[in-house]
């Protein structure tokens, strides 16, 4: 199965991926300290974007076997379990309605390890429908409860706060690294 989201919704992120989304490249360090001292043989990347942090993950880390998810570039359906699960910035663009399934189907796939980085602020970018393109927003407390839910050990927590002076505003990142 690939992850839910609605036909509705899907139009308006094909939209915005035009112009925005999944430009990163850079293997955040605390995904490569997870991946460099543990025996991590498959990642899904989810949420990858225009998979340039897929492919650095591929470059850097040979062995491991990584599947790149997005829902626009890369609709794949799910791997049935992989070692480790990353997203970065994409856990905010799940619809309210489909984010508890999306969850339930991504602690049920990973097996060892969970990184996530979660945009707890409104998005710079619109969607063309005029929505902020984060649709949760919610604080970082609100995330660690909906994460806590499902009994892993929390090996990392941060929470990057600072302000942007260009779009006036408040950017709040809640990171963390979750071990089975």
């Amino acid at each position: 199965m690939a992850s839910k989201i609605s036909d509705e919704y899907l139009e308006q992120l094909k939209g915005l991926h035009k112009k925005a989304f999944g430009s990163g490249k850079a293997i955040n360090s605390l995904v490569a300290n997870v991946l460099d001292q543990n025996s991590i043989s498959s990642l899904l990347d989810f949420g990858c974007g225009k998979g340039l942090t897929t492919q650095k993950i591929k470059e850097t880390y040979p062995n491991i076997n990584v599947y790149a998810y997005d829902p626009v570039t890369s609709p794949i359906e799910l791997p049935e379990s992989v070692d480790m699960i990353h997203s970065s910035d994409v856990l905010e663009h799940i619809e309210y309605e489909y984010l508890d399934e999306t969850l339930d189907k991504l602690f049920s796939i990973a097996s060892k390890y969970q990184y996530h980085l979660i945009a707890c602020h409104p998005s710079k970018k619109k969607l063309p429908d005029g929505r902020n393109a984060h649709l949760i927003v919610e604080t970082p407390d609100w995330w660690k409860d909906k994460l806590s839910k499902y009994g892993w050990n929390f090996e990392h927590e941060n929470i990057i706060e600072k302000y942007n002076d260009k779009f006036n505003i408040n950017i709040i990142k809640y990171i963390v690294v979750l071990k089975k």
